[in-house]
C-alpha cells in the first residue's frame, strides 16, 4: 500500500524534527492533501496508527486538510 509507505517518511520527517526540538513524543501532525496528489486520504488515515505503533507519534492525531493540486505536504506538528 502506497499510503503506508507515505506515512513511514511522514514519520522519519516527524522523527527528525521531533528531536531537534528535544521533545519526548509527538501528539499531532496536520497533513494538506491535494486532490490530485494520487494519495487516498481514508488510506492514509487508516495506515498511519499502523504505522506509527510503537514510535515516539503512536497515539498521535493525525488531520488530512483538503488542498489544491498534487501538494501533499506537512503542514504542522505539535510535539511535547
Amino acid at each position: 500500500m502506497h499510503e503506508a509507505k507515505l506515512c513511514l517518511a511522514l514519520l522519519r520527517v516527524a522523527e527528525a524534527h521531533r528531536v531537534r526540538a528535544g521533545a519526548r513524543r509527538v501528539t499531532s501532525l496536520r497533513l494538506e492533501v491535494g486532490a490530485f496528489s494520487g494519495v487516498s486520504p481514508d488510506a492514509l488515515a487508516r495506515a498511519f496508527p499502523i504505522c506509527a505503533a510503537g514510535t515516539a507519534a503512536d497515539g498521535a492525531t493525525l488531520r488530512l486538510d483538503a488542498a489544491p493540486g498534487r501538494e501533499l505536504r506537512l503542514a504542522d506538528m505539535e510535539v511535547i
